[in-house]
């Protein structure tokens, strides 16, 4: 296991780290490109700058005469060639108001233009040093030279113009190359600098996270073998620890999904190992008293089938109900009964129910009793259901009580806004330590009584669905009440 986690930490390490790599090797270039650009513009527009006037000082120089179109080229070069001893690296260039190049100092035989774009000279004029201007080359048609020019008139008519390149083409290719070997190494020098303290703390953050990466899979990893303990370290709020949080939290939910999973399983082997034990008693009688029914009903009296089928009859009548309890509470547990809720009044209802089990209530010599408070407010619940529960709360408490107890059925108003429904018995009572489990479906208790029964469960899941709670008092000997409460219809003022 180390060993893969080691493969897939280097991979991943590895590959990122080449990927940052390249990246600053490339932004390096493109860092060392715009020094030398930044450094050469900027030896220009000193240049520039610093011989801004050159053009204007050599016109009151020189003063050349445009008489006729022409000039004196001798006198002219002469006075040139002097101020180009004291500054080799500039080329003099005579235009008429057209541009076009009358004469010049320069070297023979390498002038090529016969004409010099004006625009440049106009923006010159015009910008007073405030930005880098470049021009013709005569010399270089096509290229752009840094320039100096200053107009040549007499009697405010403009005669033409004195046009100097700063820098001829001998001193621009030894400049470039003294310059250039200086931003070079200067450049390559602060590059690698860079390069290189960025490359260990790029590296180191790669690690970092590669690292951390590295053990939010080897977590993944054992959860997916099975391990649904396996959680991720968190130490801080960043992006990846969020990432080892959303997996702890899909964790939880998946380990508690499967502990509900084994619980249902576990509730399933148990539905049928209770449904098989508590049907194989009624289908057994139905199924012996037929037999015997059908064996010897010539020697049977009518009396003795009428015992017999009587026996049946309540034993596919318990059949049924269990099936039908069984099914309700299916429903009940997986969400399908769904609620209706509606206005009713719950003094009639428990009035309704105490009169079917009165007569049944009376056979056993049990007595049921309501004890209703005056003017019990309207509530809002599934009246089916409310009834359901009555029924089943009774249906209990008969089963607990004998010959000379009681059954009463109380309601009485609760401040708010809730009304209160109890069913209290003279029943033989039900151990302490097994209330907390009397709602529990198929809870056996001590008692022979408390069979596998559904009603209380039901009960339960029904008040629920209700928001309602549930709660049972009782003493070993003296009986048992159930209390519950509804909510009031809250009437518009």
């Amino acid at each position: 296991m180390k060993k893969k986690e080691f493969n897939i930490f280097s991979k991943l390490f590895l590959q990122l780290s080449a990927i940052f790599l390249m990246v600053l090797i490339v932004f390096a270039a493109f860092a060392l490109f715009i020094s030398i650009h930044a450094a050469r513009n900027y030896s220009l527009e000193v240049n520039q700058k610093l011989n801004w006037d050159l053009a204007r000082n050599t016109v009151s120089m020189i003063n050349p005469d445009f008489s006729n179109g022409t000039i004196n080229k001798a006198t002219v070069q002469d006075i040139v060639h002097s101020m180009m001893v004291i500054n080799p690296s500039v080329e003099v260039y005579i235009l008429n108001p057209e541009g076009d190049i009358l004469a010049y100092v320069a070297p023979e035989k390498v002038v090529k233009l016969q004409k010099v774009s004006l625009k440049p000279i106009d923006k010159f004029l015009n910008a007073n040093g405030k930005r880098v201007i470049v021009g013709d080359d005569p010399r270089n048609p096509g290229e752009r030279k840094i320039f100096s020019a200053a107009p040549v008139t007499e009697n405010g008519i403009l005669k033409g113009y004195i046009y100097i390149v700063l820098a001829s083409q001998e001193y621009v290719s030894t400049a470039q190359m003294v310059i250039g070997s200086y931003i070079l190494g200067l450049s390559i020098r602060s590059v690698i600098i860079i390069l290189v303290i960025s490359a260990l703390i790029g590296l180191l953050a790669i690690w970092f996270i590669t690292r951390k990466l590295n053990i939010i899979v080897h977590g993944i990893e054992r959860f997916r073998e099975g391990n649904l303990k396996s959680r991720i370290p968190i130490k801080t709020s960043n992006e990846l620890d969020k990432i080892g949080m959303v997996f702890n939290e899909m964790a939880n939910k998946i380990e508690n999904n499967i502990e509900e999973l084994k619980g249902i399983d576990n509730l399933r082997k148990e539905l049928i190992s209770n449904i098989s034990h508590d049907l194989r008693t009624p289908v057994a009688s139905i199924q012996g008293y037929s037999e015997t029914l059908l064996i010897k009903q010539d020697s049977l009296d009518r009396e003795e089938q009428r015992k017999y089928l009587n026996i049946i009859y309540k034993s596919c009548d318990h059949l049924k109900k269990q099936v039908s309890d069984l099914f309700e509470l299916s429903k009940l547990q997986s969400n399908q009964a769904k609620l209706v809720p509606e206005k009713f009044s719950i003094a009639e209802l428990v009035n309704d129910v105490a009169n079917k089990y009165r007569i049944l209530s009376q056979k056993q010599g049990i007595s049921i009793n309501t004890l209703i408070d005056k003017n019990i407010p309207l509530v809002e619940a599934d009246i089916s259901m409310i009834d359901r529960v009555l029924q089943n709360l009774i249906d209990n408490a008969l089963k607990f009580c004998k010959e000379g107890d009681y059954i009463n059925i109380e309601i009485n108003p609760l401040l708010p806004d809730q009304v209160e429904v109890k069913i209290v018995d003279s029943g033989e009572g039900i151990k302490q330590d097994e209330l907390p489990y009397i709602f529990e479906r198929y809870y056996k208790g001590d008692s022979p009584k408390s069979n596998a029964g559904l009603g209380l469960a039901i009960v339960k899941k029904i008040m629920d669905l209700h928001k309602c709670k549930i709660e049972v008092n009782s003493q070993r000997g003296k009986g048992t009440a159930f209390r519950f409460t509804l909510p009031v219809i809250q009437m518009a003022t």
